[in-house]
């Protein structure tokens, strides 16, 4: 069956123009690999400024493509996974876009991948359904208003599946191809451009290889310059540094910015640890007013509309309470969140469930009356040091327990083949469970990683001690099938947390 699905999918036209890709840039990819791990390890040691060389580029006066009409109200975006009910529910749930990930809320064993290139093909095309337990055949409305987008995964992943000389071909490059050779086409006809969410892009000569990658593609399909448009997700301290010149290399291309707070602070993490070095506090300490996730915030609505694009605000992850007569501080909080985004000047919000989509759109009806906020230019002067600047507080032993409960929860269903799961009343993505790990291996290298309380260090033994006792009540571990998923969970979680360099997943 995933023969017939790939054979269906990456036709042999569709693996010609992959090979084509690979060998125009193969060299320069792999010169961006070594660059990548350069510019870490300065930035790991101190050295956290703007590039010297990109001065003329933030001082210039230039600004990207002008957005077309069809892509000018954007207000509020769904972002989800890519199986045929995630597709539906999204297209169906009055967002003004539905961005299919197929890094943060898909698996990433081949067959998921695929699964997903194909139903993103009848999404494309409107033709998709499936049968709901309750509700019978559920199908995309015909006449849905929300476009479709995609986020493609991360350049410097492989897919396997297809090889060129041997090695595997780089799994956004795949992406890129199979979707838009596949349906690129139809979607300029129904919603006027195609539109990308690009996540791990840490640098202005990433972006430019994503952008001559999109040139060809559009090339090779006869497409106007433009037709193409991505949205860089803002998810790594290097790319914030580089934000204005990552709109520069993608200014035929660009639609603008958004950020994904939790992977921006599991980065901080990867990039500023040590023995000596201070740790981040409770993950529930880490909001967006957090003093370098605010300060991001704001950075990034001064560059976009400065260059005339978007500025979208952050994934929302908490859940409305099943019970209505309730509502819970998080999803005040978070509503909170949303407004605050309007009245600073973003142009749209993203929101991770469907529930979201009306509360959300209230918020920024509020304070936006037109369909963008561009014209409003910020002028706050934001410094790099600023966008490093960790939050203060306390390390609990609640939210150790809820980090716990969201790592064994996010393993467990990877075994299943689910890209994210529920806990806690939060939606956790792939940057979620990585944040988790991350918290934990920071912890226990730290002589700072200590529970406010009691002083007791996070320590490996407490982890184990603690995962047990989490485990025991979140599963039931008498079942011999879940007891083999469970300890290999927590076996995996404690080797991320003791490994000796930063977690990676």
């Amino acid at each position: 069956m995933k023969d017939l699905v790939k054979d269906r999918l990456v036709t042999p036209a569709v693996q010609a123009f992959i090979g084509e890709l690979v060998r125009s840039f193969a060299a320069r990819h792999r010169d961006l690999l070594s660059q990548r791990v350069l510019r870490r390890s300065a930035l790991g040691a101190g050295d956290v400024n703007l590039l010297l060389e990109t001065a003329s580029i933030r001082r210039g006066d230039w600004r990207v493509d002008p957005l077309p009409e069809t892509m000018l109200e954007r207000r509020v975006e769904l972002i989800g996974g890519a199986n045929r009910s995630e597709l539906i529910n999204g297209l169906n749930a009055g967002a003004k876009s539905y961005i299919a990930d197929l890094w943060n809320f898909t698996p990433q064993d081949t067959w998921s991948i695929l699964r997903a290139h194909k139903s993103l093909h009848g999404a494309a095309h409107l033709n998709l359904a499936f049968l709901d337990d309750r509700e019978g055949r559920v199908r995309v409305n015909p006449s849905t208003s929300t476009r479709l987008m995609m986020a493609p995964r991360p350049l410097f992943i492989y897919e396997a599946s297809v090889q060129v000389n041997g090695d595997p071909v780089p799994a956004g490059l795949f992406d890129l191809a199979t979707a838009l050779l596949g349906h690129g086409r139809i979607l300029v006809e129904r919603q006027g451009g195609i539109c990308l969410y690009l996540r791990d892009v840490q640098g202005h000569l990433e972006a430019r290889l994503w952008a001559r990658l999109i040139e060809q593609v559009e090339e090779h399909l006869e497409l106007d310059r433009g037709a193409v448009r991505c949205t860089v997700m803002i998810d790594s301290i290097p790319g914030a540094l580089e934000a204005e010149e990552i709109l520069f290399e993608l200014q035929h291309h660009s639609a603008g910015l958004s950020l994904d707070p939790q992977g921006y602070a599991a980065d901080h993490i990867a990039l500023f640890h040590g023995p000596e070095v201070a740790v981040l506090p409770d993950r529930e300490t880490i909001g967006l007013n957090a003093p370098f996730l605010r300060a991001l915030s704001l950075n990034m609505i001064g560059i976009c509309h400065r260059r005339g694009c978007h500025a979208m605000g952050a994934p929302s992850f908490v859940l409305p309470s099943l019970d209505l007569s309730k509502t819970k501080a998080e999803y005040l909080e978070m509503l909170a969140d949303k407004e605050r985004e309007a009245v600073d000047g973003h142009d749209g919000t993203l929101v991770v469930h469907e529930d979201m989509v009306n509360a959300s759109m209230v918020e920024f009806n509020k304070s936006m009356p037109r369909s963008h906020q561009m014209g409003y230019l910020r002028n706050d002067e934001i410094t790099p040091v600023q966008l490093i600047q960790r939050p203060e507080g306390a390390i609990s032993v609640e939210s150790l327990k809820s980090i716990l409960r969201t790592a064994l929860r996010s393993l467990m269903q990877r075994e299943q083949g689910k890209g994210w799961v529920i806990q806690g009343g939060r939606v956790h993505d792939r940057s979620s469970l990585l944040l988790a790990v991350r918290l934990l291996w920071q912890w226990n290298h730290s002589k700072h990683g200590n529970i406010t309380a009691t002083n007791l260090p996070v320590t490996v033994d407490l982890i184990k001690f603690m995962l047990k006792k989490e485990a025991d009540k979140m599963f039931d571990v008498n079942d011999p099938t879940i007891r083999k998923q469970v300890d290999r969970a927590m076996a995996y979680i404690v080797e991320l947390a003791a490994s000796e360099g930063v977690p990676m997943l």
